[in-house]
């Protein structure tokens, strides 16, 4: 089997959709079904080889805790909100591609990033999550109409589709008619720098950011509302100040969409000492903010998955998550749940976790257990017998 990869998410930081790109990429490459594998840059075919060797250089000093507001940054996000923006740049990569790729014929495409691209062979596609059309108020206009216009065309060319949950699975299902057959959910996996770490191991690292172990309540994602950031900021001014004091809050994540309100109270809280705002947290920092937090919140109204909340799990951390949504469908048993928009009891669960010390150790070890069960390997496993399905 020939496998043809866009790889253009590969830009650092990494969001979740490049975490997603990479993991399944260097799981892929070592199955020996898979005899090549071309990965199209966004100008050019490269081997598979080539992008892991850049990867691994560009991901060594950047990650999820980039927060991505340096002039360059800010431009790029400008531009791609003017009106006709996504249609002229999806315009451009189309006919990249299709000039990259007319000797592939014979090569399964994996579109690991929504909307696929004009291939003349099999055609795969993975849809992340349908927060666009679920919460449209949380994205740029322009990007809501492409997706309206392009995703149902995408849904009806794909031979196979593959959702990382059972949630977005039954959302294509139910709100786009996609047969149930067509369609299979591939839960991602944590990989092997989540581990639970002890002081000592930490040390070095948190020292860096001024954190002690054990000693802070920790979020790791995008700001936008989505994420249910305002809701934990919050919840968190609920909490006596004492508690407060003693597992300060830190937040670290990339700048989003529709974020200037949700930034400026960000920037005041962290101005009056109530959290600490981590500008950046390199990928290979970011394994020890997980292992030395007491607990990780991650209060987000909607997730296609909800990794972070994964690999805080399997970094030794107890988990408040959202119930109602994918991460309470591999996290349910093992973590917190609150209701999404409601504070009051999100400040109730803090409390409770942060004073109870034989809760936290519970929902470590059960954590840890479930974590084990999500694997990248296991992730590529089930994508290549979605491949096998359209040769």
């Amino acid at each position: 089997m020939k496998l043809l990869l866009n790889t253009e998410s590969l830009v650092p930081p990494l969001t979740g959709i490049g975490n997603y790109t990479l993991n399944l990429l260097r799981e892929l490459q070592a199955f020996a079904a898979i005899e090549q594998i071309d990965c199209f840059t966004g100008n050019r075919l490269v081997s598979a080889a080539e992008v892991l060797a850049a990867s691994d250089d560009e991901v060594a000093g950047e990650g999820r805790g980039a927060l991505g507001d340096t002039p360059s940054m800010r431009l790029r996000k400008l531009i791609r909100g003017l009106p006709l923006a996504y249609r002229a740049h999806a315009a451009l990569r189309k006919a990249r591609f299709r000039l990259a790729t007319r000797a592939s014929r014979d090569f399964v495409y994996h579109e690991p990033n929504f909307i696929l691209k004009d291939h003349e062979g099999p055609c795969i596609t993975t849809i992340h999550d349908l927060s666009c059309m679920r919460f449209p108020q949380f994205h740029p206009a322009e990007r809501v109409a492409w997706l309206d216009r392009e995703l149902p065309r995408t849904l009806s060319r794909a031979d196979f589709i593959v959702t990382p949950s059972e949630l977005v699975r039954h959302e294509l299902i139910e709100q786009f008619g996609v047969p149930a057959e067509r369609v299979r959910a591939t839960h991602l996996g944590a990989d092997a720098r989540f581990f639970p770490r002890t002081a000592e191991q930490t040390q070095a690292v948190l020292a860096r950011h001024g954190l002690q172990h054990g000693r802070y309540v920790a979020f790791v994602g995008t700001i936008e509302p989505r994420k249910g950031v305002d809701q934990l900021l919050a919840a968190w001014m609920q909490l006596p100040v004492s508690l407060r004091r003693a597992y300060p809050l830190i937040v670290a994540g990339a700048s989003g969409w529709r974020n200037d309100e949700l930034m400026a109270n960000i920037q005041s809280l962290q101005a009056s000492g109530e959290i600490r705002y981590l500008r950046f947290v390199s990928a290979a920092d970011l394994p020890f903010l997980y292992s030395g937090a007491a607990a990780f919140v991650y209060p987000s109204l909607y997730e296609g998955f909800g990794l972070p909340v994964l690999e805080a799990m399997a970094s030794g951390t107890p988990v408040i998550c959202t119930a109602g949504t994918s991460m309470a469908e591999f996290a349910g048993e093992v973590a917190m749940l609150c209701e999404a928009n409601d504070t009051e009891g999100l400040a109730a669960s803090l409390h409770e976790l942060l004073e109870d010390e034989p809760l936290r150790e519970r929902l470590i070890r059960r954590g840890l257990e479930q974590a084990r069960l999500f694997s990248w390997t296991r992730c590529a496993r089930e994508t290549l017998e979605v491949y096998s399905r359209v040769t």
